[in-house]
């Protein structure tokens, strides 16, 4: 039950964070900000508008693992066979090295998702680009995490 709590907590915070628009990305030529502002918003469910964290049925949610690879530079990846017919509500990628791989490469990698279609019983598109040098590639097999929310 705690478990639960402290997934459905974070999974709250994550949806805010993206449904608000408070994470902004930052060029990487930008120079560094001194100081930064801390804001804090209490979670709200879109559907009621009532204030509190929203409970999600495990049935709701699938979850895969796909394969990138090693790129010469940013790559968009069409992944498949997640079970969905119909247009999901959320989907969150978080891309990983193999977990063979446990060398920590200095490498900083995001995963933008482009969007969902249900050919080939369920499609994911999305986008990974390199953080730390824009352009450039990487020798890793690199994995992205798909979780998505029906």
């Amino acid at each position: 039950m705690k478990r639960s709590l402290i997934i459905g907590v974070a999974f709250v915070a994550c949806m805010v964070v993206l449904r608000t628009g408070l994470a902004q990305a930052q060029s990487p030529s930008a120079p560094p900000t001194q100081s930064v502002a801390k804001v804090e918003v209490p979670a709200k469910d879109p559907s009621t508008g009532m204030i509190g964290p929203k409970f999600v049925d495990p049935n709701q949610l699938l979850a895969g693992e796909c394969f990138v690879g090693p790129q010469n530079g940013d790559v968009i990846v069409r992944c498949f066979g997640f079970g969905f017919f119909f247009s999901p509500s959320e989907v969150f990628c978080q891309p990983r090295n193999s977990r063979s791989q446990l060398i920590f490469f200095p490498d900083a990698f995001s995963c933008q998702i482009l969007g969902t279609t249900p050919q080939d019983n369920g499609s994911v598109f999305f986008r990974i680009h390199r953080l730390d040098i824009p352009g450039a590639g990487w020798g890793q097999n690199l994995l992205a995490d798909i979780l998505i929310v029906q």
